[in-house]
């Protein structure tokens, strides 16, 4: 039996670890050939994000050409408001909104070219939805993210490319064990008792796992979600419900 992206050649940003790393190994088990990208050597493509000024080059050698777009890799510092200075607030937009728009924008640039249907999946974050004790930056660019995946469907649509996004919220993967790492550092406190309100507050009482975020991704980038554009799943147990 075929699976659903059977054919497919999807390049997945952030694909050596957590939310990533998930969403490559589920595109291949439903048939697309992956292209992984991230700053470790175990990638196919080991590429640091922000070196924005050498996206367009490395989206015009890409062989064989990615029908699918996965933007996974995303930048969280974590100091507060009063230390949030300009060099990491610049580079997390770099990571977390401009390499995301220019893979997008270059890649559809291809395919319409070639006459391309694509599709493009951006990982954003619920922190676009809601204010960041610890986080501004990093809150900012995923609302910043939503709003670039919105415009970029708006765009693209008439070639028949279509961009969507998936927001999580507490996932448990090695970025979310940082965070709490260095939360507690800012408060003086052990970084469990930084998670356990957080997830004690979600109505299913648990962190979100890797592979949740991951079939959603399948979903949207087979032909079961071909008139889904322009929209944000947000997947964080209930958290923005309450």
């Amino acid at each position: 039996m075929s699976g659903r992206l059977e054919g497919q050649v999807a390049l997945v940003t952030g694909a050596a670890q957590g939310i990533g790393k998930a969403i490559a190994k589920a595109l291949e088990a439903e048939g697309a050939r992956v292209i992984s990208l991230d700053r470790q050597p175990s990638a196919h493509i080991q590429f640091d994000l922000s070196n924005t000024e050498s996206i367009p080059d490395l989206v015009s050698g890409l062989d064989p050409l990615p029908t699918l777009l996965v933007n996974a890799a995303g930048l969280c510092l974590t100091r507060s408001f009063f230390e949030t200075e300009p060099e990491g607030f610049t580079k997390t937009f770099q990571i977390n909104v401009l390499a995301p728009f220019l893979l997008l924008q270059k890649l559809a640039e291809r395919w319409i070219a070639v006459g391309q249907r694509g599709t493009i999946v951006n990982i954003a974050s619920n922190s676009g939805f809601m204010p960041k004790l610890e986080q501004l930056d990093y809150g900012a660019s995923k609302a910043a993210l939503i709003s670039l995946t919105r415009s970029s469907a708006l765009s693209l649509g008439p070639y028949g490319i279509r961009v969507n996004a998936i927001a999580p919220g507490v996932i448990d993967t090695p970025l979310t064990q940082e965070i709490a790492k260095r939360r507690a550092e800012l408060r003086g406190v052990s970084p469990e008792e930084t998670l356990a309100p957080v997830v004690g507050s979600l109505p299913l009482r648990r962190m979100g796992q890797s592979e949740e975020v991951a079939e959603l991704v399948v979903f949207l980038a087979s032909d079961q979600s071909s008139f889904i554009t322009g929209q944000t799943y947000v997947v964080d147990g209930g958290q923005l419900m309450r």
